[in-house]
Protein backbone atom coordinates (compact mmCIF):
# COMPACT_ATOMS: atom_id res chain seq x y z
CA UNK A 1 0.00 0.00 0.00
CA UNK A 2 2.69 2.57 0.87
CA UNK A 3 4.61 1.93 -2.13
CA UNK A 4 1.46 2.64 -4.19
CA UNK A 5 1.14 6.08 -2.43
CA UNK A 6 4.73 7.03 -3.18
CA UNK A 7 4.75 6.10 -6.67
CA UNK A 8 1.12 8.24 -7.08
CA UNK A 9 2.90 10.72 -5.27
CA UNK A 10 5.90 11.03 -7.51
CA UNK A 11 4.23 10.32 -10.38
CA UNK A 12 2.04 13.17 -9.59
CA UNK A 13 4.72 15.60 -8.72
CA UNK A 14 6.48 14.89 -12.37
CA UNK A 15 4.13 16.48 -14.23
CA UNK A 16 3.72 19.87 -11.75
CA UNK A 17 7.89 20.11 -12.01
CA UNK A 18 7.59 19.62 -16.18
CA UNK A 19 5.28 22.65 -15.89
CA UNK A 20 6.78 24.57 -13.91
CA UNK A 21 10.20 24.39 -16.14
CA UNK A 22 7.97 24.96 -19.47
CA UNK A 23 5.32 27.27 -18.60
CA UNK A 24 4.28 29.62 -21.27
CA UNK A 25 5.95 32.90 -21.38
CA UNK A 26 4.93 35.89 -24.21
CA UNK A 27 7.77 37.32 -26.32
CA UNK A 28 6.33 40.29 -27.72
CA UNK A 29 7.41 42.94 -26.05
CA UNK A 30 11.44 44.05 -25.38
CA UNK A 31 10.85 44.39 -21.90
CA UNK A 32 9.40 41.30 -21.67
CA UNK A 33 12.13 39.58 -24.03
CA UNK A 34 14.68 41.96 -22.07
CA UNK A 35 13.54 40.52 -18.64
CA UNK A 36 13.27 36.79 -19.84
CA UNK A 37 16.96 37.25 -20.70
CA UNK A 38 17.53 38.54 -17.49
CA UNK A 39 16.07 35.53 -15.83
CA UNK A 40 18.18 32.67 -18.23
CA UNK A 41 21.39 34.80 -16.52
CA UNK A 42 22.78 37.11 -20.02
CA UNK A 43 22.87 40.79 -20.06
CA UNK A 44 19.45 42.80 -21.28
CA UNK A 45 20.11 46.22 -21.59
CA UNK A 46 17.24 47.86 -23.39
CA UNK A 47 18.21 50.57 -25.28
CA UNK A 48 16.71 52.97 -28.17
CA UNK A 49 17.56 52.91 -32.20
CA UNK A 50 17.75 55.73 -33.98
CA UNK A 51 13.92 55.81 -35.19
CA UNK A 52 12.91 55.33 -31.35
CA UNK A 53 12.32 51.72 -31.34
CA UNK A 54 13.30 49.53 -28.37
CA UNK A 55 15.97 46.92 -28.43
CA UNK A 56 18.36 44.87 -26.07
CA UNK A 57 21.92 45.37 -25.88
CA UNK A 58 23.42 41.57 -24.67
CA UNK A 59 26.82 39.32 -25.24
CA UNK A 60 28.07 36.34 -25.19
CA UNK A 61 31.45 34.38 -25.77
CA UNK A 62 33.03 37.80 -24.86
CA UNK A 63 31.56 39.69 -27.46
CA UNK A 64 28.24 41.83 -28.09
CA UNK A 65 24.89 41.23 -29.65
CA UNK A 66 21.67 43.18 -30.57
CA UNK A 67 17.62 41.77 -30.10
CA UNK A 68 16.18 43.71 -32.38
CA UNK A 69 12.41 43.63 -32.55
CA UNK A 70 9.67 43.88 -35.63
CA UNK A 71 6.16 44.76 -36.32
CA UNK A 72 5.75 46.45 -32.68
CA UNK A 73 3.68 49.49 -31.57
CA UNK A 74 5.34 50.95 -28.71
CA UNK A 75 7.77 47.92 -28.11
CA UNK A 76 4.78 45.83 -28.02
CA UNK A 77 2.72 43.54 -29.51
CA UNK A 78 6.06 42.83 -31.66
CA UNK A 79 5.36 39.87 -34.44
CA UNK A 80 9.26 38.82 -34.64
CA UNK A 81 13.06 39.56 -33.20
CA UNK A 82 15.73 38.88 -34.00
CA UNK A 83 19.06 37.77 -32.60
CA UNK A 84 22.22 39.65 -34.50
CA UNK A 85 25.36 40.54 -34.57
CA UNK A 86 28.67 41.43 -36.66
CA UNK A 87 32.41 41.23 -37.22
CA UNK A 88 34.58 43.87 -39.10
CA UNK A 89 35.40 43.80 -42.60
CA UNK A 90 38.34 41.36 -42.92
CA UNK A 91 40.32 40.86 -46.39
CA UNK A 92 38.96 37.12 -46.39
CA UNK A 93 35.28 37.96 -46.19
CA UNK A 94 33.45 36.95 -48.94
CA UNK A 95 29.98 35.97 -50.54
CA UNK A 96 31.36 32.55 -51.32
CA UNK A 97 32.69 31.86 -47.58
CA UNK A 98 29.51 33.15 -46.11
CA UNK A 99 27.77 30.78 -48.58
CA UNK A 100 30.14 28.11 -47.19
CA UNK A 101 28.76 29.06 -43.53
CA UNK A 102 25.13 29.09 -44.86
CA UNK A 103 25.12 25.82 -46.72
CA UNK A 104 25.96 23.77 -43.47
CA UNK A 105 23.51 25.80 -41.19
CA UNK A 106 19.43 25.80 -40.80
CA UNK A 107 19.38 28.81 -38.76
CA UNK A 108 22.52 31.18 -37.79
CA UNK A 109 22.73 32.78 -41.20
CA UNK A 110 25.43 34.90 -42.20
CA UNK A 111 25.84 37.81 -44.65
CA UNK A 112 28.02 40.53 -45.80
CA UNK A 113 27.22 44.23 -45.73
CA UNK A 114 27.92 46.39 -48.38
CA UNK A 115 30.64 47.79 -45.82
CA UNK A 116 32.21 44.21 -46.01
CA UNK A 117 31.34 43.28 -42.19
CA UNK A 118 29.66 39.64 -42.17
CA UNK A 119 26.44 40.14 -40.20
CA UNK A 120 25.03 37.01 -38.54
CA UNK A 121 21.51 36.69 -37.69
CA UNK A 122 18.25 34.47 -36.40
CA UNK A 123 14.80 35.41 -36.64
CA UNK A 124 12.19 33.75 -34.10
CA UNK A 125 8.94 34.39 -34.21
CA UNK A 126 6.78 35.88 -31.53
CA UNK A 127 3.36 35.10 -32.75
CA UNK A 128 1.46 33.60 -30.03
CA UNK A 129 4.03 32.19 -27.06
CA UNK A 130 6.52 29.92 -26.07
CA UNK A 131 7.39 28.09 -23.19
CA UNK A 132 10.32 29.43 -21.33
CA UNK A 133 12.33 26.36 -21.51
CA UNK A 134 12.01 27.42 -24.99
CA UNK A 135 13.07 30.73 -24.99
CA UNK A 136 16.15 30.30 -23.43
CA UNK A 137 16.93 27.37 -25.89
CA UNK A 138 17.00 29.82 -28.39
CA UNK A 139 19.92 32.19 -26.83
CA UNK A 140 21.97 29.06 -25.56
CA UNK A 141 21.40 28.10 -28.93
CA UNK A 142 22.60 31.16 -30.07
CA UNK A 143 25.70 31.45 -27.86
CA UNK A 144 26.48 28.01 -29.67
CA UNK A 145 26.47 29.03 -32.93
CA UNK A 146 28.37 32.59 -32.29
CA UNK A 147 31.12 30.51 -30.91
CA UNK A 148 31.37 28.02 -34.04
CA UNK A 149 31.28 31.13 -36.42
CA UNK A 150 34.17 32.76 -34.52
CA UNK A 151 36.36 29.65 -35.24
CA UNK A 152 35.20 28.95 -38.33
CA UNK A 153 36.13 32.83 -39.15
CA UNK A 154 39.36 32.16 -37.06
CA UNK A 155 39.84 29.30 -39.44
CA UNK A 156 39.18 31.41 -42.43
CA UNK A 157 42.14 34.23 -41.01
CA UNK A 158 44.27 31.14 -40.58
CA UNK A 159 44.05 29.90 -44.52
CA UNK A 160 44.29 33.70 -45.41
CA UNK A 161 47.45 33.95 -43.64
CA UNK A 162 46.81 36.48 -40.94
CA UNK A 163 46.63 35.92 -37.78
CA UNK A 164 44.28 32.65 -35.99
Amino acid sequence: MWIRMIAFGLAMAAPIGAQAADRVVDVSSVDGVAALMREAGYKAEIKKGKDGSGYIQSGVNGGDFQVFFYGCKEDKGCDSFEFYSFFKKEPFFSAEMANEWNVGKRFLKVAIDKEGDLSECVYVSALGNMTYANFKDYIEWYASMDSDLASFIKQKRAAAGGNG
